[in-house]
C-alpha cells in the first residue's frame, strides 16, 4: 500500500474497547502511549522523556482478535494510516488525529506470545477452538526436488492463513 504509513510502538493505556455498530460491524478503539527515554552516560541513570499518546481504531478481524488478546499495559506494535477527523464542539472547529490500524501485534522484544486459530461462525459468535487446529511440532515442507512444476505444490496445507490467527498472551 502507498500513502501515509505510521508505525507506533508503545504500551496500551487501558483495555481495548470493543463496540458493535447498529449494522453488526465491530470496531475497536484503544490508546497507545509511546515513552521516550534514554540512559544518561554521566549519571548512569534513566532519563524519562516526553510521552506521546496515539488513538488507534481497528476494524475487520482486528477488532475481536485485539479484544480477546491485548490488555492494559501490554507492549504493542501498530502499523496503520494517520487520519484527521474534523468536528465541531461548542461552535468551534476541532481536529482529532487517529491511526486506522492495518496490523496490531504484541511487541515480542518485551513479551512472549503464542498463536492460536480462531473459528467464528458469525460477527457476534463466540470464538471456538477447532479440534483440527492444533499445530504439529514440525511442519513438513514438500520435497521440491521430486516435483516437476513448483506451482503444483499446495502450500496452503503447510502454512495456515494469517487472517484466521489470533495472538494468545
Amino acid at each position: 500500500m502507498y500513502g501515509n504509513k505510521i508505525t507506533v510502538v508503545g504500551n496500551l493505556t487501558k483495555d481495548p474497547e470493543l463496540k458493535y455498530l447498529p449494522t453488526g460491524k465491530a470496531v475497536i478503539n484503544f490508546t497507545v502511549a509511546c515513552n521516550h527515554g534514554w540512559r544518561d552516560r554521566e549519571t548512569q541513570s534513566w532519563v524519562h522523556g516526553e510521552s506521546v499518546y496515539f488513538k488507534i481504531e481497528g476494524w475487520d478481524t482486528l477488532d475481536e482478535n485485539i479484544s480477546e488478546t491485548l490488555r492494559k499495559g501490554d507492549p504493542v506494535i501498530v502499523v496503520g494510516r494517520m487520519t484527521c477527523r474534523t468536528y465541531e464542539q461548542e461552535g468551534k472547529a476541532r481536529e482529532a488525529w487517529e491511526v486506522k490500524a492495518d496490523t496490531v501485534a504484541p511487541d515480542l522484544r518485551r513479551r512472549a506470545a503464542s498463536l492460536r486459530r480462531i473459528v467464528r461462525s458469525g460477527p457476534l459468535a463466540e470464538p471456538v477452538a477447532s479440534p483440527d487446529m492444533t499445530p504439529p511440532d514440525i511442519i513438513q515442507e514438500p520435497d521440491l526436488d521430486d516435483v516437476d512444476d513448483v506451482d503444483d505444490v499446495q502450500h496452503a496445507e503447510a502454512v495456515p492463513s494469517v487472517s484466521g490467527l489470533a495472538v494468545a498472551s
